[in-house]
């Protein structure tokens, strides 16, 4: 087992990597379903926290991005990281297929005429998290932008305390498969 990889590391860069580091991920949470509780409450409320967002974002994107020629959605950013990777399994789901031989700077594998493929509470964390300066001009002159704005950094919050828990219970995880000295 592989563990732990720096959450700094871009896991798109190799196929190899990406694919050890899901499984080491997926070992966790096979293991002990007890310890996982908390971080698997935690995943829900941020998913959920992003479909209640989404509908704010979704009427922003429908507006600026048609008019962008400046594709923000590149092959790079589709990529889920480490902590996707965590919040995407304590979720109970798989993530997507990649096509890793796709250039970074080509638009993003998920990206149709219509916008993205995937539900937006299952897109990498680098896709919900962002949004361009045109984009988020027009969101901060809506007037639903100040709860939009307290809801995602709820969801933000919920996150590090995701990822604070996941790290103290692979802590504990690895500490008791160490061999004995």
């Amino acid at each position: 087992m592989m563990f732990p990889i720096s959450s700094e590391e871009d896991l798109h860069l190799s196929e190899n990597l990406y694919y050890r580091t899901l499984d080491s991920i997926k070992e966790i949470f096979d293991s002990d379903h007890i310890k996982l509780q908390k971080i698997k409450i935690l995943a829900q409320r941020i998913k959920e926290g992003i479909e209640n967002i989404s509908p704010f974002i979704q009427h922003s994107t429908e507006i600026i991005c048609p008019r962008c020629t400046n594709i923000c959605c590149i092959n790079k950013h589709g990529y889920y990281s480490y902590e996707d990777l965590i919040y995407v399994n304590a979720l109970g789901l798989e993530p997507p297929g990649y096509d890793f031989t796709r250039d970074d700077s080509a638009p993003c594998q998920f990206l149709s005429g219509k916008g993205c493929i995937m539900d937006r509470s299952m897109r990498p964390s680098g896709c919900n998290w962002y949004f361009c300066e045109d984009l988020l001009d027009y969101m901060e002159r809506r007037p639903e932008y100040g709860s939009f704005d307290n809801e995602l950094k709820d969801i933000a919050e919920l996150w590090l305390e995701m990822m604070s828990e996941f790290e103290r219970v692979t802590s504990i995880y690895l500490h008791q498969r160490s061999p004995k000295h």
